[in-house]
């Protein structure tokens, strides 16, 4: 039976030995099951995050996860995803939810400290751990690498806004690369001395994998994914559709895409795993 964990519990176990957590926003019951599938077979714990745009209610997500994590035999979490506010933040804790991120990184920098020590007091006392972010990581556009998340920064931000895990900026970006990512490993190791906490990295879509284990190597505890699995997902539809029978019915559909996007994302989840550790 899973157990439900406080994300920041998960990342410090792997910070500890050696492994990130995989995190992944899911949007259905096929998405979320597909999941934790794959997280049984690749043998690590998983965060499963809601993305807040609305396609499926707040309250309706908590309950499928924590219905689905229960059935898995992993440990597991489930954590709100870019949140733009303290109101969104607190009615995710109200819904059941482990762990909770505010976004407010586009703010100078004493305003998102003040912005995220909000959103930490209250969720520290109601026993739920809190995401900030540091530096600019942008969307489908040139890196920008005088926005990156800078050491000293780093360590006023986790000891002023009292954060218990920290996206970063070093080269990431959100959504598809429009250039070859280039992930800054040895800004990472510095930021790693400087914040002690666990350190999240967002937009780890296509990265390549010689640079994803380095980034745990270097001190990445915990990575968001949604792009890449989603697009192998449509494309496996799309290759049913156009097969010589293709499926009769969508959930038939379904079906066909299910075993090989779950696998994708089981291997995808061990590469989080760079020196092949028993986790579980």
């Amino acid at each position: 039976m899973g157990m439900l964990c406080r994300s920041v519990d998960l990342m410090q176990e792997g910070r500890r030995r050696g492994y990130a957590v995989p995190a992944y926003d899911t949007f259905n019951y096929e998405s979320t099951k597909m999941v934790f599938d794959a997280a049984e077979k690749a043998g690590t714990p998983v965060i499963v995050m809601y993305y807040n745009d609305g396609y499926i209610p707040i309250d309706t997500f908590a309950v499928m996860v924590k219905n689905l994590g229960a059935r898995s035999s992993v440990p597991f979490s489930v954590h709100l995803d870019h949140s733009p506010d303290f109101e969104t933040c607190m009615k995710a804790i109200r819904c059941g939810f482990t762990s909770v991120m505010l976004d407010a990184s586009k703010l100078p920098f004493d305003e998102n400290v003040r912005e995220t020590r909000r959103v930490v007091e209250a969720a520290h006392a109601m026993g739920v751990d809190v995401e900030g972010e540091l530096g600019i990581v942008g969307r489908e556009e040139k890196v920008d690498r005088a926005r990156f998340t800078q050491p000293e920064e780093a360590r006023r931000f986790a000891e002023e806004s009292g954060v218990d895990s920290l996206a970063v900026a070093i080269g990431n970006s959100h959504g598809v690369y429009i250039e070859e990512p280039r992930l800054e490993t040895g800004l990472l190791a510095r930021i790693a001395a400087e914040a002690g906490l666990p350190l999240v990295l967002h937009g780890t879509s296509m990265i390549p994998p010689d640079q994803l284990k380095e980034a745990v190597r270097r001190g990445i505890t915990k990575t968001n994914i949604a792009t890449e699995y989603l697009m192998y997902y449509r494309d496996q539809i799309a290759q049913a559709l156009a097969r010589d029978k293709p499926p009769k019915v969508v959930t038939a559909l379904l079906d066909a895409a299910y075993e090989p996007v779950t696998d994708f994302i089981a291997e995808k989840m061990r590469l989080l795993n760079p020196d092949g550790l028993s986790i579980l």
